[in-house]
């Protein structure tokens, strides 16, 4: 199969990279109180954080908001994912242990402040597409699988190309249901996106390969990186 980001996309946002940490037969069952406990320490870090008193002006969250105003979505009622779990971690809430790999995107998000989630790739018939929606797509909300939406023509989407199931609509705003992980998750593509007009380059590639050393020592498998870029837009994977 082929992960694969849009021309467009590229064009419209130059200074867009997506790291991908590609995991294969992972073992995500169980709880793990270390990691758990890293995400306690980060969650403390942001709530004490002074600059991200304002989160919606910090800069690692503007950027992205500013990104949902190009698609038209309002990003007070779209909040980009890092915002949101920027906004949920200050109010004071603890976020739920749902497994290892979602505590692990969790703890990367909070430690570097940039989207980041990932699919369970078992359910992929074509190629998982980042571009403009057509329009004609479906999208389950997480948890929400007996409710259907259509994305809007020109929202950047995560999609299937074989099926048009929406896995994350609004770029980094939300995931659908049906590529959700879980604790029987074999096998996962694990995005993590970044500006690089507001993130250095060797900082999004740091997180990144944080993400694969906890996957590899936390879940096992195999576990590998690769960087999408404008000079460097698919990868094709075998499993």
């Amino acid at each position: 199969m082929r992960i694969e980001i849009a021309k467009e996309v590229f064009e419209s946002y130059p200074n867009y990279r997506r790291y991908v940490v590609l995991a294969k037969g992972v073992d995500n069952s169980g709880k793990d109180e270390e990691l758990e406990g890293m995400l306690r320490e980060k969650e403390q870090a942001v709530r004490s954080c002074e600059d991200l008193s304002n989160y919606k002006e910090h800069p690692r969250i503007l950027v992205w908001r500013k990104v949902f105003e190009d698609m038209n979505l309002n990003p007070n009622r779209f909040p980009p994912s890092i915002a949101n779990l920027v906004k949920r971690v200050r109010s004071g809430k603890d976020l739920p242990f749902v497994n290892k790999l979602v505590c692990i995107f969790n703890i990367v998000s909070l430690k570097y402040i940039v989207p980041c989630g990932g699919d369970d790739l078992s359910v992929v018939r074509g190629t998982l597409l980042l571009g403009q929606a057509a329009g004609d797509e479906t999208y389950n909300p997480l948890g929400k699988p007996q409710e259907t939406e259509t994305p809007a023509p020109g929202e950047i989407i995560l999609y299937d190309t074989g099926t048009k199931d929406v896995f994350c609509r609004g770029w980094c705003w939300k995931n659908g249901d049906s590529s959700k992980i879980t604790p029987e998750t074999k096998v996962v593509a694990i995005n993590i996106d970044a500006m690089m007009d507001v993130v250095p380059q060797e900082e999004h590639r740091r997180a990144a390969f944080e993400v694969a050393k906890l996957v590899k020592s936390k879940c096992g498998g195999e576990v590998d990186v690769w960087l999408l870029s404008p000079e460097k837009r698919w990868l094709d994977i075998e499993f």
